[in-house]
């Protein structure tokens, strides 16, 4: 039987109609799976109106949102929504998103940023654990010329990170581009990267009156991210006030000039700073009571996926990577990840539904790559009990695997069963088969307790 395909284009026009028209549409952003939409106003039934629609899997309202769930198709919606939208020249847009309260904006940003890319440092956290594991069985392999391509192409998207966020906020803070992206590139120039050794090593370096400090920001995050917020205000400045036959050469001139040594001297060393400093807390959690962070993580973290704020973790894991090379929440994190695949085995073993088990076998199936929305809300949230078994089985798993010390290598862009290999390391395998264990207990604890404990099957239609 020929599968069907949506008609994607109209989805996106019954979307705009259902919450009010492009006139209440103050910004669109996407993610993995969601469609978000910043709206004006969100009349009553809107919610219930675009869940109806073919397509949609749910509609989750949280941090100032109004977020369409759709699934792996949702590019091809957001596509054809912006295509729709003038949000750039919409009247008290850009005033309207500054009236939302400061978490909100901060989610949301998360979300515009790191969106467009994950599955680009979801493909090279992979790539870096089939080089570890190819490792782990032919050693030799580190030494040939296939292994060091292959490790720098992995590397890439990370060491460039700063580029790739340049990209997409400057389009979130509507600002030029091609600047954000050069000003974003000078942060990981080689000369910059030379002169900060130079400082490392005990030479002092000054820009006019006032001494440098040597922070690289290869792979970092907040750095080039509020680069770009702080030039959006100076570019819109500048764009007000300077003669209009000077303002192509003169406002990038002036934006380089100011934001590149403004985020070497202060930007940059605060932003990082910060970062650091949620990492080490982190890790000072997880060295003094392992336990309690695991079963918090492996426990709750879906919870977070439920309402979209799951970005806001990024810049702490990126830190960990950055400052120890590895990184233990992203590993428990999969945990989080496999229950709910463990629970939704659960529901297809258990249910009598033949719909219900299509769907939990297919939710299955894409949470295999790290996403679990259709997991959530096709199958364990949507039958409740079955995802606070999720929840209780993430968080025995996580606790049992935080005695094995276990922590990635690699950084896993969507965590899940294809990432669990990024905890490899040849020195110490006692991490991995941590790993191992909890991976299988992820799966097998929530689909004994939703047996065990069961659910409401729905009756077949």
């Amino acid at each position: 039987m020929a599968q069907v395909k949506r008609d994607y284009p109209k989805l996106a026009e019954d979307i705009i109609r259902e919450v009010g028209g492009k006139e209440n549409i103050i910004n669109a952003t996407r993610c993995a799976t969601r469609l978000r939409l910043v709206l004006k106003e969100t009349p009553e039934g809107t919610k219930e109106k675009v869940q109806g629609l073919t397509g949609v899997i749910t509609v989750v309202e949280n941090s100032g949102q109004f977020q369409v769930v759709i699934g792996t198709h949702v590019g091809e919606v957001y596509e054809n929504v912006i295509k729709h939208l003038n949000l750039e020249t919409s009247a008290g847009g850009e005033e309207q998103t500054k009236k939302q309260p400061l978490l909100n904006r901060i989610i949301a940003t998360m979300s515009a940023v790191f969106a467009p890319f994950i599955y680009i440092l979801a493909a090279a956290g992979i790539l870096q654990g089939i080089l570890i594991l190819t490792n782990l069985f032919y050693p030799e392999f580190a030494s040939t010329g296939t292994y060091e391509i292959l490790s720098f192409i992995s590397w890439t998207p990370f060491a460039f990170l700063p580029i790739l966020i340049g990209i997409t906020a400057s389009k979130h803070f509507k600002c030029n581009t091609f600047i954000a992206v050069t000003c974003c590139a000078a942060l990981i120039n080689p000369s910059w990267v030379e002169i900060a050794g130079r400082i490392t090593n005990g030479e002092a370096v000054s820009f006019l009156f006032f001494n440098l400090s040597g922070v690289t920001y290869g792979s970092s995050v907040l750095p080039p991210l509020f680069l770009v917020l702080v030039l959006s205000y100076l570019e819109h400045f500048l764009n007000k006030r300077v003669p209009e036959i000077m303002k192509a050469l003169l406002v990038p001139f002036i934006c380089m000039v100011v934001m590149v040594p403004l985020t070497i001297l202060l930007i940059g060393p605060l932003t990082n700073g910060g970062a650091e400093a949620v990492a080490v807390g982190f890790n000072i959690l997880m060295e003094k009571a392992p336990i309690v962070g695991a079963i918090l993580i492996g426990g709750l973290w879906e919870i977070f996926v439920i309402f979209g704020v799951h970005w806001g973790i990024t810049p702490m894991v990126m830190a960990n990577f950055s400052m120890y090379g590895y990184d233990a929440f992203q590993a428990f994190q999969t945990l989080a990840v496999i229950a709910q695949i463990g629970a939704a085995i659960g529901c297809f073993i258990k249910s009598k539904n033949k719909e219900l088990k299509n769907v939990a076998l297919s939710a299955s199936i894409t949470g295999i790559f790290g996403i679990t929305e259709p997991t959530l809300y096709g199958v364990t949230l949507r039958l409740k009990k079955p995802f606070i078994c999720a929840c209780i089985g993430g968080a025995v798993s996580a606790a049992v695997m935080s005695f094995f010390g276990t922590v990635y290598y690699a950084y896993a862009g969507l965590p899940g069963i294809l990432t669990i290999v990024n905890a490899i390391n040849p020195n110490n395998t006692t991490g991995f088969m941590g790993m191992v264990i909890g991976s299988v207990l992820a799966v097998i604890v929530p689909a004994v307790l939703v047996m065990v404990v069961g659910f409401d099957d729905p009756k077949e239609k």
